[in-house]
């Protein structure tokens, strides 16, 4: 019988996947700055900065998505036994951490401003939280079995290192346009987002290739390497998430010396490609059929 892909979780989804996952990882990279010392203060500012904005906005978009705000609150529900209501509880204790972060550092109160023991200890908190929320994102889809496209640890492992590099753009498109961080961290950041956006490369290739275990996943594959979703997949993530920002960020740190435009338009190449890698994943998840004997009966997609 004929495979489809489903069609419950859409855009508004990926777009709280993405900006979880963005948000967390900016949050840390501002957190690791906080620790390297004066040089790094507008990276660290940054950062801690984007973390619960992007964050409390993606979870409207969740929210959103789920037509009522009355179906928000069942996330919480069981905890021991659902990844939902774990996820849902990791997310909310980093949102509650991230503002409160912000509120006693950078608005309205400053008081942090020269206690940096303390201001530091509330970013490890915090950033513990900003790792689970970026796995989380992973583990939510693999938690839905009938999709085996979903269930395999690598999703939360691409999402992981995709947040990450993500987040980093964020700081690193912000910290440029605004010309208050030095070159020297942004060098930095340019270095080490290299190397997430070589292993991000390697983890897809890792995540298509292992698509062999069933029908349902080698259909996905086909769906997004040749399939309705690949255009989607060639020149959103390939191409504008990972080829682009890769060759500018080579290009700019070897050949011209830290160029800030090489660095903003890879930043927002990569920003752009990290949210369509999102909804390539969701628009490949191709349901299992339930099977009977020798029969087989699809679940419907709603």
């Amino acid at each position: 019988m004929q495979l489809k892909a489903q069609t419950k979780w859409g855009w508004m989804i990926a777009a709280y996947l993405f900006l979880a996952g963005l948000g967390a990882g900016a949050y840390v990279t501002g957190v690791i700055a906080d620790f390297a010392g004066a040089e790094w203060a507008s990276v660290s500012k940054i950062g801690v900065a984007l973390g619960f904005p992007c964050v409390l906005l993606g979870t409207a978009f969740l929210i959103a998505d789920l037509g009522t705000p009355a179906n928000f609150w069942r996330a919480y529900r069981k905890p021991g036994t659902s990844w939902v209501a774990r996820g849902t509880i990791i997310i909310s204790v980093f949102m509650v951490v991230g503002f409160i972060h912000i509120g006693l550092w950078l608005w309205p109160f400053g008081v942090l401003e020269d206690a940096a023991g303390a201001r530091q200890f509330i970013g490890v908190v915090g950033a513990i939280f900003a790792f689970g929320t970026m796995m989380y994102t992973g583990i939510l889809l693999g938690a839905n079995r009938p999709i085996a496209f979903w269930s395999t640890a690598l999703v939360p492992v691409l999402f992981l290192v995709s947040a990450l590099s993500t987040g980093i753009m964020a700081v690193m498109l912000i910290a440029t346009i605004d010309g208050a961080a030095h070159s020297g961290p942004i060098s930095t950041l340019v270095r080490i987002d290299v190397v997430l956006l070589v292993l991000e490369i390697v983890v897809v290739a890792m995540y298509l290739q292992a698509t062999h275990r069933v029908p349902e996943s080698r259909a996905a594959a086909r769906l997004v390497l040749a399939g309705s979703v690949a255009p989607l997949f060639w020149l959103g993530v390939a191409l504008l998430g990972l080829a682009v920002p890769l060759a500018l960020e080579l290009l700019g740190y070897y050949v011209l010396d830290g160029s800030s435009a090489t660095t903003v338009i890879a930043s927002i190449s990569g920003i752009i490609g990290g949210l369509c890698l999102r909804q390539v994943v969701l628009s490949g998840g191709i349901q299992a059929p339930l099977r009977a004997g020798r029969f087989e009966f699809a679940i419907p997609n709603t």
